[in-house]
This record gives structure tokens, sequence and C-alpha cells, in this order.
């Protein structure tokens, strides 16, 4: 029975474990390409004000309840997780985006010859995939501080909040350089950003 174990199911489990985190990898890293017209309708708006205040009003519930913490604490990891997954989406389809977009830069051009929004797109493709990898993180970070009862980091999810708005305004700049502007205005309104200083070179604080 040992033998069996050793020899067969544990092979076994390292090989799908292999697989799953290869799938994973693949999954973060290349998403399939996807026209910038396309994403726009599955684009959501992340907002962070209401989810600083719901955090720091959970805490200080929490600490005049320490009886309901379970109860609390897995209403607060629901709600900030479905912050992080509402980033995490727009993010992956920004990926797809600017993945698609880089298809069509000529691979026999020079890096000399390119113009300002193919150089954009090129940090882009870099920017997000480090955004998402951040956010995966930032998810998995999440899970664990819940299940050792400690309270959510707050600076992380300002930072994250930081991050993010540059990866949607960069997002906007590149929609902003086509022939038609349409798309910008689409993203603006999609995002929910027409009332950001960020758009018109603020700082990222709503306005």
């Amino acid at each position: 029975m040992v033998t069996l174990l050793v020899e067969v199911v544990l092979p076994a489990g390292v090989l799908l474990a292999v697989l799953f985190a290869a799938s994973l990898y693949r999954k973060l890293k290349y998403p399939s390409p996807l026209a910038l017209g396309c994403i726009i309708p599955k684009l959501c708006a992340v907002g962070s004000a209401e989810i600083l205040r719901y955090n720091k009003k959970e805490g200080d519930e929490q600490r005049t309840a320490k009886h309901l913490w379970r109860e609390v604490r897995w209403k607060q990891f629901r709600v900030n997780w479905g912050y992080l997954c509402e980033e995490a989406s727009n993010t992956m389809l920004f990926q797809r985006a600017v993945r698609f977009e880089k298809m069509k830069i000529d691979p026999a051009k020079s890096a000399l010859e390119y113009e300002q929004r193919e150089i954009l797109i090129l940090e882009l493709v870099y920017q997000a995939d480090e955004m998402r990898w951040t956010l995966f993180r930032a998810q998995a970070s999440l899970l664990v501080r819940t299940m050792l009862r400690l309270d959510v980091d707050q600076e992380l999810f300002i930072t994250l909040l930081a991050q993010y708005k540059k990866l949607e305004e960069d997002i906007v700049a590149l929609a902003g350089m086509a022939e038609d502007d349409c798309y910008r205005q689409m993203l603006v309104e999609r995002l929910g950003l027409s009332n950001w200083g960020l758009i018109e070179g603020g700082s990222p604080e709503p306005a």
C-alpha cells in the first residue's frame, strides 16, 4: 500500500500540481487577445472610497464585538475579495486588448522606428502583466490574513488603487491616440472616470 502511494499516487499528485501551476501561469500571463472595442462592454467601474469606509467601519465594530469576529471577518473578506476581483477582471481585459494591439506592430520594424502609440502599447503589455500578478498576490494575502484573523491591510489597498488607476489612465490614453475618439469617451464613461482628476493629469483621488 505504501509502495503504491509512493510510486503512483504521489507522482500523479505532483504532476497535477505542476499542470495546475502551468495553467494558472499561462492564464495570468497570456490571456487571448481581444480588440479594444470588444472589452468595453465587459468593464466595470472600480471604486475605492466605499470599500475603505466599509473596512474602517467593520474594524471599529470588530473591536467592540469580538464574539462576532467570524461573521464580521467573513463578510469583510467577501466584500474585499469582490473588490480585488473587479480590479483583476478589468486588468485581464486590458491585457487582452494591449496584446491585440501588439499583434498589429510590424515585427520587422526597428524599435527606433516605433511611434509613440506603439511604445505605449509595449509599455502597457508589461504594466498589465505586472498588475495582474500584483493583484493575484494581493488576493492570496487577503485570504491568508483572513485565515490568520488579521486586519485587512488598507495600505495595500491604497497602493493597489494607485497602481490600478495608473493602468486605467494609460489605457484611456492609448484609446485617445486612435483616429476615432469614441473609444476613449466610452472607456471614460464605462470605467466611471468622468470625475477623476487623474484623467486630466491630477492626483489619483476621486474628485
